[in-house]
């Protein structure tokens, strides 16, 4: 005996260490089809390993590989636990890294939301989401889950099962509706054999072959409240099987009944469960059986008690958590969206004709039929030629508007700024913007003021119309100086409209709880504006953050 219980002590003593070596090699295994891709066999070995050994790197690994798989409200209810056990640890940069995640998978959840009328809410009815039951708290409350196809069941006693299906992509909120349960026929006779059951137990005459079995059982149940009154019936029923099968069954009937008046509301049901099951293990031929078939009988309702009692716990913890991540990443649908940066490139102005300051220095000269008129310039005859201007380019760029989603905002976007050897830019209009992984593609309609300074190529006056065939068909004339001469340069402006490509590449994800979250972003937005007379076109590339 010495030498069993060496033995025992040994293996018991060794049984930790083996678990752990075979989660090590589990999780490195996983890892090695993980970056192979090979995430259908890699999965299933992680979670086997966290199994085995529940670490917190094993759960980041799990988390992950769930992630890549597709299953991103299983990571992100994955990665809420590791905050959970990183923040028991004391591990703070894990327990932020957890929530960050999570924070970044919560906005792309599809939710799927099982609904439950009043005619369908019948007694006894239950609602599984892929065979797992739905409380009915949580009836008409939308529920993060994986994309894919997913199926919904109701049952209920006497009405017809049924069973729909529904298919849900990411970022989807989807609504299925329980309907009404049909009743059915061959069900109706069910509950009334369930309920001649306990009687038929109850009918055997006591058995004198076994009084003390009988007794303890009553003893036990009286003392021990609904759980004991199970365990009595079991008693019963194994001394019964000691003696005779029937009698015995009679016995720890009678011995369930002494219990039940202790225990209560619903202890006699079950002690009936443990003397039926009693009955049941003695008629196999033993007492032995007799006994295991009572204990399981009379444990379906404390197992049930406990399971729920825990289920319910665990529901509360994870609600919880998901409240404390719910804010950590500002980007839900309805919230501001502010982006902000500083922009730099070219800017190629093609204005090749307008007006400029200071015209009515210069006058020119036209036929008319009492002879030759001398006018004065001004902004309504007068307009000089220019050259193309081309220059660099500094400006700042800004985007206030409203995220429709996680991937869409619509807005507002302005840019402007300054050309370097004289010049200016500044436009705005309506902007929208998708997000694609991790680029943000955009259009923008955009509409200003545009100026260049660049080199005059000449100043031409207009000649009135009903005077052009005394000048020879001409329209225009040249300007000669009055006071001066002409400038070299001269800044040239005019009223444009057009629009921009926006690209932006997420550098870096932000999100957080507070007002700093959002994302830093380096844009490329080639614009082009037509003036009143010209073209501009722009090529600024910026450095921005956009805080959601």
């Amino acid at each position: 005996m010495r030498a069993v219980g060496a033995a025992l002590a040994l293996v018991l003593a060794l049984s930790p260490g083996v678990a752990f070596a075979q989660a090590d090699a589990l999780l490195a295994e996983g890892k090695q089809l993980m970056k192979k891709g090979k995430l259908a066999e890699a999965c299933p070995k992680i979670e086997e390993s966290y199994r085995l050994s529940q670490r917190s790197s094993t759960l980041l690994a799990l988390a992950g590989c769930h992630e890549k798989q597709g299953k991103i409200a299983t990571a992100w209810a994955e990665y809420i636990d590791l905050g959970a056990a990183a923040r028991k640890e004391g591990n703070k940069r894990l327990e932020a890294d957890a929530k960050a995640r999570g924070a970044r998978l919560e906005p792309r959840l599809p939710r799927l939301t099982v609904n439950v009328p009043r005619a369908a809410a019948v007694e006894g009815l239950e609602v599984t989401l892929d065979g797992v039951p739905v409380d009915s708290a949580a009836f008409g409350k939308a529920r993060p889950i994986d994309p894919g196809e997913h199926r919904v069941s109701a049952s209920a006693p006497g009405r017809k099962r049924w069973e729909g299906k529904v298919s849900i992509k990411r970022g989807e909120r989807r609504a299925v509706t329980v309907p009404a349960l049909a009743k059915d026929p061959s069900a109706a006779a069910e509950p009334a054999q369930a309920a001649q059951a306990p009687a038929k137990a109850e009918a055997p005459p006591p058995a004198a072959a076994a009084p003390d079995r009988g007794e303890g059982a009553g003893k036990g149940a009286e003392g021990a409240g609904k759980g004991a009154a199970a365990a009595g019936a079991g008693k019963g029923a194994a001394g019964a099987g000691k003696g005779a099968a029937t009698t015995g069954a009679g016995k720890g009937a009678e011995g369930a009944g002494k219990g039940a008046a202790g225990a209560g509301k619903g202890a006699a049901a079950g002690a009936g469960k443990g003397a039926a099951g009693a009955g049941k293990g003695a008629a196999a031929g033993g007492a032995g059986k007799a006994e295991d078939g009572a204990g399981k009988g009379a444990a379906g309702p404390e197992e049930d008690a406990g399971t729920k009692a825990a289920e319910a716990s665990a529901d509360a913890a994870a609600a919880e958590e998901r409240e404390r991540t719910r804010d950590a990443s500002r980007r839900h649908s309805g919230t501001l969206v502010v982006e902000a940066g500083v922009a730099g490139g070219a800017l190629i102005g093609l204005i090749d004709a307008g007006s400029f300051g200071n015209l009515s220095s210069y006058s020119y000269s036209y036929n008319v039929p009492e002879g030759e008129l001398i006018a004065a310039c001004n902004e309504d005859v007068c307009r000089a030629g220019f050259d193309p201007a081309v220059g660099p380019f500094v400006a700042g760029q800004a985007f206030v508007g409203l995220a429709l989603s996680e991937e869409l905002h619509l807005g507002v976007r302005a840019l402007g700024g300054y050309r370097f050897g004289g010049g200016y830019l500044a436009v705005g209009g309506p902007s929208l913007a998708m997000r694609f992984g991790p680029v943000w593609l955009g259009l923008s309609g955009l509409a200003g003021a545009v100026g260049q300074n660049a080199k005059i190529t000449s100043v031409k006056g207009e000649i009135p119309s009903e005077f052009v065939d005394l000048n020879y068909g001409r329209t225009e004339v040249e300007v000669t100086a009055r006071e001066g001469s002409l400038p070299e340069t001269a800044l040239v402006e005019t009223f444009a409209f057009g629009g921009s490509v926006d690209v932006s590449l997420v550098l870096a994800d932000l999100p957080s709880s507070s007002w700093t979250s959002g994302a830093l972003l380096l844009n490329v937005s080639p614009t082009f504006m037509k003036g009143l007379d010209g073209f501009v076109l722009v090529a600024p590339a910026s450095l921005s953050y956009r805080f959601y």
